[in-house]
């Protein structure tokens, strides 16, 4: 249900958001990372709401889940800035590859005929940790975490089953 919801309404935004802010990356891959990225972030908040017992609850919670992955992602803070001890939370947020694919896709030599600019958009890319040799390493666990995040999903309701009866 949550992927028809977003193929839904994803086309609208990403149309808006691509021509508003002129990406130099293409359409398509645009709109696939940000689905991919919405599916993985629905199966976190599956997560979540089979976990507790009340939905009110689960919807109090969101921000457990959306307010660390942007803080986490190193779009909003750099990497440098967060406690080391907190830095592995970044490795189990969907955004943080996400952001590493978009940011890559749009910057990585962005004027190759301009040196300091062309510095300045490595700059940008390397401040999230963006290599453009592992993008695919980032589409893997993007779609890992999805799928991660779903049977974690399904293994505590199915413990919750056996609980119940």
């Amino acid at each position: 249900m949550a992927h028809q919801i977003s193929l839904l309404f994803l086309p609208e935004q990403c149309i808006i958001t691509y021509f508003m802010i002129d990406f130099q990356l293409n359409f398509g891959m645009l709109f696939a990372v940000l689905y991919v990225l919405a599916m993985a972030s629905t199966a976190l908040a599956v997560l979540l709401g089979c976990s507790v017992e009340d939905p009110k609850v689960a919807q109090e919670m969101l921000s457990i889940i959306f307010v660390p992955q942007m803080l986490f992602s190193g779009f909003f803070v750099t990497i440098e800035l967060i406690p080391a001890w907190l830095r592995w939370l970044r490795y189990i947020f969907p955004l943080t590859y996400a952001i590493r694919i978009i940011l890559v896709e749009e910057f990585y030599q962005c004027n190759v005929d301009d040196p300091v600019a062309n510095d300045a958009c490595n700059t940008i890319v390397d401040s999230v940790g963006g290599d453009p040799d592992e993008t695919w390493w980032n589409w893997l666990v993007l779609l890992g975490l999805f799928v991660f995040f779903r049977l974690l999903a399904l293994f505590v309701l199915r413990r919750k089953a056996t609980k119940f009866f």
